[in-house]
């Protein structure tokens, strides 16, 4: 019988080696011949047990963490015997900090494998496209306005109001762009969406495409987040694919012209302009609040 194991693949699993352990368990279960099935999922956000490695039962998922490469060999005698071990945390589920939460936005996040538009169905994904696909866009901007659906950033602006202000703009063509770049500090939110549920990205993009009229996306990534870079052109390619398949009836629509941007890397100091001003003082006599009109920051004055 083949073994299931999830190990993350998001950033703040792999910055704590799980990219180590999955080839570990790789290697371990090649060497004894035995039939493992490695999913790279998303983070569930218990960042102090990561890389926190789950077996799937009968009984649900069994997680065990903080794991290290060294734990392989044990890990996988405990979970082809009775699944006892010292990094066991029991049932994933039930681990008291994810128990007391209800999920919305995350729920999928550390379930689904990112990777596969099945596994995405098979956990309720599309059921929103499904449903929009039926309705007018008008409906549709009723029912988005009605569920009080607001952005994610500080001002928590009204989507409803958004998708409208699109919706009734004359235009030859339209697009939808998700702004995925993180600015405020310490955000990791969308990070951890892209990383563990891309779909649903796409899949909301879709929706809001479907209704007001705009025939092309575009996802904006900044250059320092390359897992959800990967995640995200992964998931547009499993999606094409689906969308071209026959089986895939309810495949997105827009998934065939999606495109992942992500931003330039940032200038090297060797490739920054030189400031303009003649010297150092001269240049340092702007002040900070007067930056040179020729760069985005003085050099001088930074130096």
């Amino acid at each position: 019988m083949t073994m299931r194991i999830y190990v993350p693949r998001d950033a703040a699993a792999v910055a704590v080696g799980a990219d180590e352990v999955a080839l570990a368990f790789a290697q371990a279960a090649a060497a004894r011949g035995a039939a493992i099935e490695i999913v790279r999922n998303g983070s569930r956000g218990l960042c102090w047990l990561e890389p926190m490695v789950e077996l799937s039962t009968t009984q649900g998922r069994i997680a065990f963490g903080p794991v290290t490469p060294a734990d392989v060999p044990s890990l996988l005698d405990a979970m082809a015997g009775n699944g006892q071990h010292a990094l066991r945390l029991g049932v994933t589920d039930e681990i008291p900090w994810l128990k007391r939460q209800t999920r919305l936005t995350f729920v999928r996040c550390g379930v689904v494998d990112p990777r596969s538009v099945d596994d995405y169905r098979a956990h309720g994904g599309y059921k929103g496209l499904e449903r929009a696909l039926t309705l007018s866009s008008e409906q549709v901007l009723a029912d988005v306005t009605t569920s009080g659906l607001r952005g994610r950033g500080g001002a928590g602006f009204p989507t409803g109001i958004k998708w409208k202000t699109v919706a009734q703009a004359s235009a030859d063509r339209k697009y939808i762009v998700c702004n995925a770049d993180e600015g405020d500090s310490g955000t990791f939110a969308d990070r951890m969406i892209m990383e563990g549920d891309p779909f649903v990205l796409i899949e909301g993009m879709t929706i809001a495409g479907i209704t007001v009229g705009a025939t092309k996306g575009y996802i904006y990534i900044r250059s320092e987040y390359p897992h959800a870079v990967e995640a995200m052109n992964a998931a547009i390619v499993a999606a094409r694919r689906a969308a071209s398949s026959a089986s895939a009836s309810a495949a997105p629509p827009m998934s065939s012209i999606l495109k992942c941007a992500s931003a330039p890397a940032p200038m090297s100091a060797a490739k920054r302009p030189r400031c303009w001003r003649a010297s150092k003082a001269a240049a340092a006599s702007c002040g900070p609040s007067r930056r040179c009109p020729r760069t985005r920051a003085c050099s001088a004055v930074r130096a």
